[in-house]
């Protein structure tokens, strides 16, 4: 069985005009191209690089809000003296939760655009043990349900008050 090989084209070693590079000998090192060079893209890059931590809670990318919930914790840990156990249990928590979706809405969480950290995450408490531990929860939100009385049993319903009502008033029914 035989395979199809592909050529190498053009391999000589000659210097390329538009992009001001040669291309690379064994041992030889490549000079930086011209658009690499460019000051005016370098400094646009950092400037989204350094603003990116100044948007909305929802609008940041994944990475970044695992980034900010990793800062969180550390202020966490020092805020309430968490120790190493109940650090990593908060921090396995809160990623769960971020997994789950449950921290992606900006009613979830707290979270101040300035200062790039978050103040609050909703729902999340602490609990001191008997043996002197600080345990995290995440408490779910509880949906209330409401049950509707469909419209023959809405009408009985009234009609059984207004009997009730004209037996205290005391006319008959």
């Amino acid at each position: 069985m035989q395979r199809n090989r592909t050529r190498k084209v053009g391999g000589t070693s000659e210097e390329s005009e538009d992009l001001g590079v040669t291309s690379v000998a064994a041992g030889a090192q490549q000079p930086i191209p011209q658009y690499a060079m460019d000051t005016k893209l370098e400094e646009f890059l950092n400037l989204n690089a350094s603003e990116a931590y100044k948007r909305p809670w929802h609008r940041l990318e994944r990475g970044l809000r695992l980034n900010r919930l990793r800062r969180f914790i550390e202020s966490e840990k020092t805020r309430m003296n968490l120790s190493e156990v109940d650090t990593e249990l908060l921090r396995s928590r809160l990623e769960k939760a971020f997994d789950k979706k449950l921290l992606n809405s900006k009613t979830a969480v707290v979270y101040d655009p300035a200062t790039e950290a978050i103040q609050e995450i909703k729902g999340l408490v602490y609990h001191k043990s008997a043996d002197g531990r600080m345990l995290s929860n995440l408490v779910d939100k509880k949906v209330g349900v409401t049950f509707r009385r469909k419209a023959s049993a809405a009408a009985a319903a009234q009609a059984a008050a207004q009997a009730q009502q004209q037996n205290v008033n005391g006319a008959p029914a």
